[in-house]
């Protein structure tokens, strides 16, 4: 039962690559394997360090509280995705200028930012960059997962392997013009993570 809600968990955090990789097909924008392999290893080391922190907590509360908490934590976490999601066109009109860190929340609501240079491919620096946004609404669901119990060393192999296999995924149903997936996809992440949440409270 824990290996099928780590393996659920690892799929959550690995459905922004796929909606990033539609927005790429859509637009023609190519990602080579190499910036494939930096933006899911870049993800997996920030889930490994989020999980590691929120594993670390745990050992300073009894098994029970720190169960509920971690599940509270997803579901609100969940409903926090849905919420950006369902205000998709909020998000992507949003701009916040600071040096770095701002190009990082820029990529975050709009993946197409990632191509700073607008050559048409996302280089190396540019798929860094990219593997720091995907991960930045994970990190936290990360420690709440590691907090409520579950704590895997798989569970970054899970997110590297499933960001590299569903952002190629998105880019190729991009590029036949599968739009109408976007919208149905960016609800699926908030909607699991809320019922791991349910499922770590009540277990």
């Amino acid at each position: 039962m824990e290996l099928v809600a780590l393996l659920v968990f690892g799929f959550a955090l690995s459905l922004d690559g796929f909606g990033a990789g539609l927005a790429y097909g859509l637009r023609q924008i190519r990602v080579p394997i190499v910036s494939m392999v930096i933006i899911s290893l870049t993800s997996g080391l920030a889930i490994s360090v989020s999980l590691l922190l929120g594993h670390l907590a745990a050992q300073g509360i009894p098994p029970d509280p720190a169960r509920h908490l971690g599940g509270a934590l997803l579901i609100l976490l969940g409903f926090w995705i849905l919420l950006q999601a369902l205000r998709s066109s909020t998000r992507k009109t949003l701009s916040i200028r600071i040096p770095q860190l701002g190009m990082v929340i820029q990529v975050l609501l709009e993946p197409l930012d990632a191509d700073m240079d607008g050559s048409g491919c996302i280089s190396a620096r540019e798929a860094a960059v990219l593997g720091v946004a995907l991960a930045l609404d994970a990190f936290a669901a990360g420690f709440a997962i590691a907090l409520s119990g579950l704590f895997s060393v798989f569970v970054p192999l899970f997110v590297v392997v499933g960001l590299f296999v569903l952002l190629h995924l998105g880019m190729v149903m991009g590029e036949r013009s599968a739009h109408l997936l976007s919208d149905k996809f960016s609800l699926l992440p908030g909607c699991l993570l809320i019922v791991l949440g349910v499922l770590r409270t009540i277990a």
